[in-house]
């Protein structure tokens, strides 16, 4: 890369623990060489951190890693692929300006060096073994998902069933059968860093220390679920829509702010909100909806925001004298990340300005 420079950092989904070649907080959303490797390499350091220590917070960026930073690098077909998965794009400058001739605005059959359609494709074909870890009678659930385990229990066979409707619903159960008589089961459940208020067995609570305070067991943001005979246990994280801004280092995000439901970051797409995503203003003191929706036919959940749009200036002097303006209210369409450039070229944001 002589002569060049080179940003390879986290993108959506990382954290601090994202490597790079410039200085800290260094994020411009659309020169960021934020490969789907990297993403896959976060996932599998987490693992390897909560065979260490379970601790919830490696879960939550595992989570926020698979289902974001890497799963984008994937189209829904499953037949074309991301190495550089920016927070921002606009087809044009991907063409006419060089310091973006790693970015591409729609995925790519194929690389010359092709590493990162292999490493996604094993690490979503094994993606089983990342959900759970157990030692002696505790399992731990780290990623929600439908699954079955079996495991020993008293030298017998113990079977463990979780379905949940993840990544759109909180809900779900967990069900334990084969438990001999006198045998102990100890589930230690995930409480996502993304839930706010959570049910369980038909009981509410606001947060963790409320489930605390009512008498029951937390280990390092873990809820702790006892069986001592077969049965199941009903469950449900809420999935507020939420506002998320980056560190204020982080100069090119500064008064911008992004969607987040559950475990999915969204952006915004020139398909459902019109040319020119840079004018556009959100809302965060305004009401937000999530809807049932599809992308190319894949079900999703969008969310839809309040909103403004600048008007455009017409042609003519690259410099004006500044005049207040009125600007159009508009509602904004926002899609999962991971669903972005599938509906061919067009305009993307991830990071919104506020009014």
């Amino acid at each position: 890369m002589t002569g060049r420079k080179m940003y390879v950092t986290g993108g959506v989904g990382a954290t601090d623990y994202g490597e790079a070649f410039s200085h800290a907080y260094d994020l411009p959303p659309d020169l960021a060489y934020a490969e789907t490797c990297a993403s896959v390499g976060l996932v599998f350091w987490a693992w390897r951190m909560l065979q260490y220590q379970p601790r919830s917070v490696y879960a939550d960026v595992m989570e926020r890693a698979l289902y974001n930073g890497a799963l984008s690098g994937m189209s829904l077909d499953g037949k074309s692929f991301f190495y550089v998965n920016p927070l921002e794009c606009r087809p044009e400058d991907c063409h006419k300006d060089e310091r973006k001739e790693h970015v591409q605005p729609v995925r790519q059959k194929w690389f010359s060096c092709a590493c990162c359609p292999p490493n996604l494709a094993r690490l979503i074909s094994s993606v089983g073994q990342y959900a759970f870890t157990w030692a002696g009678e505790r399992v731990y659930i780290h990623l929600l998902m439908d699954a079955q385990v079996s495991l020993e229990g008293n030298g017998a066979p113990v079977r463990l069933e979780l379905s949940c409707g993840m990544p759109w619903d909180g809900g779900g159960t967990l069900r334990v059968t084969g438990l001999a008589p006198g045998a102990r089961l100890q589930a230690a459940l995930r409480l996502p860093e993304w839930s706010g208020a959570f049910q369980v067995g038909g009981a509410e609570y606001r947060d963790l220390d409320d489930w605390v305070k009512k008498g029951g067991r937390a280990e390092h943001g873990y809820l702790i679920l006892e069986f001592d005979r077969d049965g199941e246990l009903p469950f449900s994280f809420s999935m507020p829509v939420r506002f998320l801004r980056a560190d204020r280092r982080v100069r090119e995000a500064a008064g911008q702010v992004t969607v987040a439901r559950g475990p999915v970051v969204y952006c915004l797409e020139e398909a459902d909100n019109g040319p020119d995503l840079h004018l556009l203003h959100v809302d965060p003191s305004r009401p937000t909806r999530a809807v049932a929706g599809d992308v190319c036919g894949e079900p999703v959940v969008r969310v839809v925001t309040a909103g403004t749009r600048e008007p455009a200036d017409p042609e003519g002097e690259l410099y004006r004298e500044y005049v207040p303006q009125q600007f159009q209210p508009v509602e904004l369409s926002w899609v999962p990340y991971y669903t972005w450039a599938n509906r061919g070229e067009n305009e993307m944001r991830v990071w919104c300005a506020l009014p």
